[in-house]
Formats: C-alpha cells, structure tokens, sequence
C-alpha cells in the first residue's frame, strides 16, 4: 500500500522521503521494521500493535545477535531438515516440496525460512547452556508440593475423536469446524483423567475447551481431538506428573533467562522508535 502510493505519487523528493518515513515503525541495529510487517503479524498472531512491534524488534535483536556470534548454517544442513521434515510427514522430498509449492510458497523462500529457525536454534542452544543445572527430582518435588493448583487438571473430559488415513485431512477438518468432513471419522468419547495415557493427558489439559488438539500419529491412523468440556477438579501425584514439573520448571527456567538476556541486549542496542503503535 505504502510502496504502491509512493511510486504513483508525482510528488517532489521531501514528501517522498516523509512517505517513506512513514512506512518505517522502527530501526534496530541498522535493520528496519515496516508498519507493513508490524500489521502483518498482528493480524496473524491476534495481538496488539504494541506487542507485534515488541516481537519484531526481539527478531531484529536475534538476528544482530546471530552475527555477532558468527552463527552460521550450512546447506548440508537446511537439507537434512527439510528431509527430515518430509519423513515426519510420510512423504518423498520431492513430494514434500510439491505440496509445499501448491500452497503457493516458493520451495526456496522455504527453506530460507528453514535455514532462519535452524540459526535461532542454535542461537537459543548458546542462550540456554546452563539452563537446568540446578533442577532435579528434588527441586521438582518441592516446587510441585508448594505449587499443587499449578498442576490440577480436569476429572473427566468429554471429547471428539477425529481420525484419517491422512495428516492433512485433519489439518482441513481443523480449518472446517467439528461438522465432519470426506474421509475423517468421528468418535463422540468421555474419558477420565486417571485411565488416559499421560502423554494425551497432558495434550487435553493444555487444550482449551472448544478447540482442536494438533493431528497425533495413531496405531492405524492419525487422530486429533475436539475438546468439548472439562469436568471437576483432579491433582495427580508427583510421581504420576514428575515429568511434567521437571518441564514446567525447565521451562519456566529458561523464558525467564531469555527474558534477561533479551532486555540486556535492548538495553544496549541501537534502537529507533519511528512510530509509536496506537
């Protein structure tokens, strides 16, 4: 839209400058973040503009980070996961990219998008290198007897079990609601929270009701589960949840090392706010 008025306005050179200003929400080591880019994310995320910028200018920060550091990718490995991908996905690379191409996404756009979460990755792998020294079986027992409500879930569930031969079924049932579509199986279920497996039970306590779980992969087909109401008020024991609270310490742990990190690195960095959000 900016772009697009510029170069169809027959305007003189200082108010094609200010345009262009305009365009700009911020600058961030020298990279700049557009009002474009900030509207694009807050509609995908459903956030405010605030926290959309707020999220960009963390990217820009990973990004300087990223070189500093001498951060690098190689070819060899943005393959190996883009093959590793197509295998998760039970197909071929060529079909993986076929699919990949009939959403309208370039394969090579892709894999640069590959090749940027893979240098996070390892930018976060720095980050996070003495993240959980310190917590144990121990520490998870005292945390989980002095945080019990943290870990209450529900007594029984009531769910809709969708299933299908394809993965990606699934993903359009999603997109289509809980009216079945061509070639997905429903199965209306009430479950008890002591005789699921741990694994769904973790799945459905973080599951709001009225939503989708992601597709899993099933003894004969992939599932995925409508969460249509959670009933009563259940505390595991420790032992029943113990992996649980290792990772909601070891987690906690290291949002809250990124937090610091992150906030020293603005504290410092070359940051030009253009256009406060509104």
């Amino acid at each position: 839209m900016v772009k697009k008025a510029i170069f169809a306005s027959l305007v003189c050179g200082i108010c094609l400058n200010a345009q262009m200003v305009n365009g700009i929400a911020a600058i961030v080591e020298n990279e700049p973040i557009t009002l474009f880019e900030v509207s694009k994310v807050k509609e995908q995320l459903k956030i405010s503009e605030q926290k959309a910028l707020d999220l960009l200018v963390r990217d820009r920060l990973e990004q300087a980070q990223i070189k500093a550091l001498g951060i690098s990718v190689t070819p060899f490995e943005v393959n190996e996961r883009v093959e590793s991908l197509a295998k998760n996905n039970g197909l071929t690379n060529s079909e993986f990219r076929s699919q990949i191409e009939q959403k309208g996404v370039k394969f090579s756009d892709f894999k640069s998008d590959i090749e940027k979460n893979l240098l996070q990755e390892k930018l976060y792998k720095n980050i996070f290198a003495n993240v959980g020294k310190n917590i144990n079986e121990d520490t998870a027992r005292r945390y989980f007897l002095n945080n019990r409500a943290e870990f209450s879930t529900f007594k029984s569930i009531s769910v809709v079990l969708f299933s299908a031969d394809d993965p990606n079924l699934l993903v359009a049932q999603k997109n289509a609601g809980i009216k079945p579509i061509a070639g997905v199986k429903t199965k209306v279920l009430n479950l008890s929270y002591e005789n699921i497996s741990p694994r769904l039970a973790v799945l459905l306590s973080a599951t709001p009701e009225q939503s989708f779980t992601q597709p899993l992969q099933g003894q004969n087909s992939f599932d995925m589960f409508y969460v249509n109401s959670k009933n009563g008020s259940y505390t595991p024991e420790f032992e029943d949840i113990k992996d649980e609270v290792l990772n909601a310490l070891y987690t906690s742990e290291q949002e809250k090392v990124a937090q610091d990190y992150f906030d020293k690195l603005r504290a410092k960095a070359k940051i030009n706010m253009i256009r406060q959000p509104q």
